[in-house]
């Protein structure tokens, strides 16, 4: 394949919409987005299970049912049981665009496959190596390094090549297993615990890919072979888009990496510190549990809701207004906290915005570089996604001890997502298919 044909030139970021062809959809307009479901679901459904037990679901939403145990079991301090989500993390961050590499040159499915195994296997480890700080650090470190294939850039660049007229919400969906998990896998680990123990916490925990994920990889994953000509594939189903080069020469390459790292480094600090802000404000930790789930229903319903708008609207609008609300409740938390309806506001702001994330950066990706090099372009913009996840909770923690309060770190946070939702509005229209 030639790659003066079948590639977006950078140049073409900055054609007008009205230039792009008016047949760059031909068959997803034809068959609509009911064809693309019937056609497409069982792909989507195994996608939506993997990233349910993926990489970033996994470490984040379930270290918090271990804290316990294991401080009572080492006398380990809070901070550095949960620092071991760092490890984890940035373990993605290396091994992130490795498996996006790896996904351009020998297929989503083989890469899916043997880092849900290598997931399982690290997550089983836990149970071993955690008999020191170090122990549970190189754990967590091979959960990231293993299982990076599990992330949201191998599931998303298989179900970007089967649906283009309603890709963005099939991408809402297959990203909203973050929130399936964030609601249902602190619950299913924390019996285990009390059921096995800790070290079976994690086997237990170490079998759900093994149990349900890896049998609905090796059924129904699988990249579409052949696919029409559309605005990412050629006359002859080969898929088109620029290299990682030319994507770093243009202004949305730079754009979506560093407005999305600022942002999920604020949100993610938010999140991490939902629950002690409550309880600074008398709520027990209790209820502010209880209403911290407010945020996982709200991730779930700005997955789907935002996705479904990606078809109908353009991304870096839609980016814009959906990054920018969470200023709102930060603003009004940090010059009235303690209310519950405020707090609930926030809760229900940062957790559309949270859903939005992965889906924004998904769906901008495919349609500004093409699913050429999907892969490895995602594997690098969803690590400044995770980069930021794992610094936003340090950040707003060190706030917290510099100042006494979070009211610095929710004024902070206002600014950034206003800055980071303005950003958007100097990305440009999508480029045309050369």
């Amino acid at each position: 394949m030639s790659n003066g044909r079948n590639r977006m030139s950078p140049e073409k970021l900055s054609a007008p919409m009205s230039s792009q062809p008016a047949t760059a959809l031909p068959d997803a307009a034809a068959e609509g987005g009911s064809g693309e479901f019937a056609r497409g679901w069982r792909v989507l459904t195994a996608s939506t299970i993997g990233v349910t037990c993926g990489v970033t679901a996994v470490p984040i939403y379930t270290i918090g049912a271990f804290v316990a145990p294991l401080e009572q079991e080492y006398g380990w301090s809070r901070g550095t049981i949960q620092s071991a989500t760092l490890f984890a993390y940035a373990a993605v961050v290396v091994a992130g665009p490795v498996a996006g590499a790896l996904v351009d040159r020998i297929g989503a499915r083989p890469v899916a496959i043997w880092s849900v195994l290598g997931i399982s296997l690290a997550v089983a480890s836990a149970a071993l190596f955690t008999q020191s700080e170090i122990g549970l650090y190189v754990s967590y470190a091979l959960i990231g390094l293993l299982g990076a294939g599990t992330a949201p850039a191998v599931w998303t660049r298989a179900v970007s090549g089967w649906f283009e007229a309603r890709r963005g919400l099939a991408l809402g969906i297959t990203l909203m297993g973050t929130g399936i998990f964030a609601t249902l896998g602190p619950r299913y680990v924390t019996w285990a615990i009390e059921a096995f123990g800790w070290r079976g916490g994690f086997l237990a925990l170490a079998a759900i890919p093994l149990i349900v994920v890896l049998p609905a990889v090796l059924a129904w994953f699988r990249e579409r072979e052949n696919a029409p000509a559309s605005a990412t594939a050629s006359s002859n189903g080969a898929l088109i888009g620029m290299t990682l080069r030319e994507s770093a020469a243009t202004r949305p390459f730079w754009i979506i990496a560093v407005s999305f790292l600022l942002f999920s480094t604020v949100i993610s600090g938010f999140i991490a510190s939902y629950i002690p802000m409550l309880t600074d404000g008398g709520l027990t930790p209790a209820a502010a549990a209880a209403q911290a789930g407010t945020i996982g229903i709200a991730i779930i319903a700005g997955r789907v809701g935002i996705g479904l708008v990606l078809d109908y609207l353009r991304a870096p609008i839609v980016a814009a207004v959906v990054m920018s609300l969470p200023a709102i409740g930060c603003l009004i938390w940090a010059t009235a906290p303690g209310g519950a309806s405020t707090a609930l506001m926030a809760a229900v702001l940062v957790g559309l915005a949270a859903g939005a994330e992965f889906d924004l950066v998904a769906y901008m990706t495919a349609r500004y570089f093409g699913l050429r090099h999907y892969g490895k372009l995602t594997g690098i913009l969803f690590s400044s996604i995770i980069a930021g996840g794992a610094l936003g909770p340090m950040a707003f923690g060190l706030a917290f001890d510099s100042f006494g309060s979070y009211h610095s770190a929710l004024m902070v946070s206002a600014a950034v997502f206003l800055l980071a939702g303005f950003a958007q509005l100097f990305i440009g229209p999508y480029p045309s298919k050369r």
